[in-house]
């Protein structure tokens, strides 16, 4: 369990997925619409340029939102963020998006190593540590990153932590054994099923929230799903449609 200020919440929370579709994922413009919807995080991710800046980008390469071949991870910043993504918007970086949203909260996922050292820097220079959550499908990355924050900043267990958790579960180990297991994690960012684990199960559900851990469930776009995930105990829901599952959860 893990007592930050970050998850001290009394509703089930909406995130927006990479900030939202529209009208491009991790744009400034983006982040404008969830928030505005009424969105409580944005879910981010950051890779890193040539120069380390930490940008919000979801892919090594730029192809898929630019048509260009090419990685981040070539590019230096300056000639990152004159590149045009549709609707006319641009990549931001992460000091940025922290910048122009002052009292927002993020979920930063950390795509890159060489990420962390301008994230931990844009964190402490902006004293956002009680408004950002840390994590990463690396372990490693996750522990590097947390190990150089001057103050304590949210975080969700790596993919080897649900992993674990969930054996746990199913063998019928009791909660608090599992909440050793999840000490200084504030939340499991899961999807529904990983592979062949049920991860909504009744009993995985009700084991994690006993250590008062949260359970963010991803990728839920459907309000049937969002009703359902909500009923059954979901702490929050990740979404790529902010607005629709914030009036879903709100009219209910």
């Amino acid at each position: 369990m893990q007592t930050h200020p970050y998850f001290t919440n009394d509703r089930v929370i909406v995130l927006a997925h990479r900030g939202g579709a529209i009208p491009t994922e991790n744009t400034i413009a983006a982040f404008q619409i969830a928030l505005a919807g009424g969105a409580d995080v944005i879910e981010t991710d950051i890779q890193a340029t040539k120069d380390g800046v930490a940008v919000l980008f979801h892919d090594e390469t730029i192809e898929r939102l630019t048509g260009v071949k090419k990685r981040v991870s070539e590019l230096d910043w300056s000639e990152l963020s004159q590149m045009k993504l549709s609707e006319a918007t641009s990549v931001p970086s992460l000091r940025q998006a922290l910048t122009e949203f002052p009292s927002a909260k993020f979920n930063i996922d950390i795509k890159s190593q060489d990420a962390i050292a301008d994230l931990v820097s844009t964190v402490e220079t902006l004293l956002a540590h009680e408004r950002v959550l840390v994590s990463s499908f690396s372990n490693k990355r996750r522990l590097l990153a947390l190990s150089q924050f001057s103050k304590p900043v949210a975080t969700s267990a790596s993919a080897t932590v649900v992993v674990k958790v969930w054996f746990y579960s199913l063998i019928g180990l009791p909660s608090t054994v599992i909440a050793k297991t999840l000490k200084g994690i504030g939340a499991l960012q899961i999807p529904r099923r990983m592979k062949f684990l049920k991860l909504d199960s009744p009993r995985f559900i009700k084991k994690v929230l006993a250590t008062g851990t949260q359970l963010h469930y991803w990728t839920i776009n459907d309000p049937k799903e969002i009703l359902e995930l909500a009923s059954q105990g979901a702490s929050g829901i990740v979404t790529d449609v902010p607005e629709l599952a914030v009036q879903t959860l709100r009219k209910a």
